[in-house]
């Protein structure tokens, strides 16, 4: 089996991924879960994490988790506060992963 081939003497691939995706692989995935986040925020959701009193309070903290993932979608240098906004919106995607469904 061949790891590492070339698709039209273009675009590497490993293990079937493009290299570029592999290689800026947040980059990557920050752009297929922003949106998704986006679309489960705008759902009227039947319940939330035990920790919010109602929706909105969860869709204030669902707004944090893309906001993270909008600027890490961004391939460049982060402010100080971008870096607060990333590290507190990757922390309550890690702690609300799993709740992440309706």
């Amino acid at each position: 089996m061949k790891w590492n081939k070339k698709v039209n003497d273009s675009v590497d691939y490993i293990n079937g991924y493009p290299i570029s995706e592999v290689w800026g692989t947040y980059h990557y995935l920050a752009r297929k879960i922003a949106p998704r986040l986006k679309a489960f925020k705008a759902l009227k959701k039947h319940g939330w994490p035990a920790d919010f009193e109602d929706q909105e309070d969860w869709n204030e903290v669902i707004q944090k988790m893309i906001d993270a993932f909008e600027l890490l979608k961004q391939i460049t240098t982060y402010s100080e506060e971008e870096e607060q906004t990333i590290e507190e919106g990757l922390d309550l995607f890690c702690k609300y992963f799993r709740n992440l469904w309706d």
